[in-house]
């Protein structure tokens, strides 16, 4: 064979490794962008829903409105993936949300699908749990804590139940690991999210059952919740919501995996933005001068999520304290 043929297939064979390469970068690039397009439209819904998940909330009465929540997401998120008033598309985009989780003062709830008959075909739908309490058992107590510090103990031995905030009830638990108060609130912590993980992997590994019969071959799971994002969820009443296997495009392997998180009375007095000058970033109070007045759509309500994105307190912050004044 001559050296110009050879030449010219390896010529040939370079220019096919280019395309693939240039289309792999395409596509790549375009799942990226969509990403971000779906990012917006999860947190938009659950933000616009949550809102109006606590319906009292006065002195010890509390009611929360999970069924309007529920609706209130779903109506959003249809209408943020442009899909609303279509039935089937509808019902098809539910199915990548295997659970909803809502946090209440003591206890969780969480929204499931489930099966039911109705004589001529199967037909998934969705239920509210019963409200699961954070159960810890310790020596011998049984303790439901709470988001707060409030918690009831029973004593397994004199069948006695105490109920009270944490430090009326600390002397019980003198020869205990709760007998200090830091230690009290890592195990309330840790405590309230295992409580929430083993019903959740319950609820999903059901859903998986379920989708099998449906035809949706898609192993849904429980991801790895940052530890931050798990405190912001159970430092207060929210909403989370896991939502899975959307694909991104429909001859596309790549599928949408993340879960949102929305607090229902987080206090949104006081927000940071960031910005990024010379390659580095830096957090901002919304009212900070050196914040330009545009292109900072994203809100962040504590400097921990700030540290988290690898920003630093910008200057103005580093000279005044958080209430205002100028340190010395």
């Amino acid at each position: 064979m001559k050296w110009t043929n050879l030449a010219i297939i390896f010529f040939l064979l370079e220019l096919s490794l280019f395309i693939i390469l240039d289309m792999r970068t395409f596509n790549l690039a375009a799942i990226v962008n969509q990403k971000v397009e779906y990012n917006k439209a999860l947190d938009s819904a659950i933000d616009d829903s949550v809102i109006n998940l606590v319906e009292v909330d006065r002195q010890k009465e509390l009611v929360l409105n999970k069924e309007k929540v529920v609706e209130q997401f779903y109506q959003a998120l249809y209408a943020n993936f442009g899909i609303m008033g279509n039935p089937s598309l509808e019902k098809k985009l539910k199915e990548y949300v295997p659970v909803i989780l809502v946090t209440d003062e003591d206890g969780f709830y969480l929204y499931y699908s489930d099966t039911y008959d109705t004589g001529e075909e199967n037909i998934i739908t969705q239920y509210w749990s019963e409200k699961q309490p954070y159960v810890y058992e310790i020596s011998n107590y049984i303790i439901n804590f709470t988001l707060n510090t409030f918690l009831t103990v029973y004593d397994k031995n004199t069948c006695e139940i105490y109920e009270g905030e944490y430090k009326d009830l600390q002397d019980m638990f003198q020869n205990t690991l709760l007998a200090e108060e830091e230690t009290f609130h890592m195990v309330r912590r840790n405590a309230i999210i295992s409580a929430i993980e083993v019903k959740m992997n319950y609820y999903i590994n059901k859903y998986n059952n379920i989708a099998k019969q449906f035809g949706i071959t898609y192993q849904f799971w429980l991801p790895e919740i940052d530890k931050t994002d798990w405190y912001r969820t159970i430092d207060d009443i929210s909403m989370l919501v896991l939502f899975q296997g959307y694909p991104y495009r429909f001859d596309s392997m790549d599928t949408y995996n993340r879960y949102a998180i929305g607090g229902a009375r987080i206090k949104k007095s006081r927000v940071y933005y960031i910005s990024e000058e010379n390659g580095r970033k830096f957090y901002h109070k919304s009212d900070c001068n050196h914040l330009s007045k545009s292109g900072h759509t994203t809100a962040f309500y504590t400097r921990e999520e700030c540290a988290l994105e690898g920003a630093y307190p910008c200057s103005v912050m580093i000279n005044r304290n958080e209430s205002g004044d100028t340190i010395p």
